[in-house]
């Protein structure tokens, strides 16, 4: 395996634990918007004893930091299109770093490079 395949494998598992990164952060929004709506007694609790909502939104920026640094450090594309990217996760949020993920055949256009 030449050097140029290792790079490419090694870029492909690093998109694949940031999608379980984005996985494990969706999961845990979604359960903290379940628990607002369906039990606010526990929600009351969560926020105001435990501080959830600050948690869950610094864990939303270290991810955010995360997914911006991995798209200007490692990402092969333009710095017009990595710009346009950091926005989209900046101001779109959980979302934001949905439509950021590439899908397999991205994957596979931006190693053929």
């Amino acid at each position: 395996m030449n050097e140029l395949q290792s790079l490419n494998e090694n870029f492909k598992t690093d998109l694949k634990k940031l999608r379980i990164l984005l996985i494990i952060l969706t999961l845990i929004q979604v359960g903290y918007m379940i628990i607002i709506f369906t039990n606010t007694k526990l929600w009351v609790k969560l926020d105001f004893d435990y501080n959830a909502n600050w948690l869950i939104w610094g864990l939303n920026l270290i991810v955010a930091g995360i997914f911006v640094w991995f798209n200007w450090t490692r990402m092969p594309i333009k710095k017009n299109t990595k710009t346009s990217n950091t926005f989209m996760i900046l101001f779109l949020g959980i979302i934001g770093m949905w439509l950021w993920i590439p899908n397999k055949r991205e994957i596979n256009k931006l190693t053929e490079k």
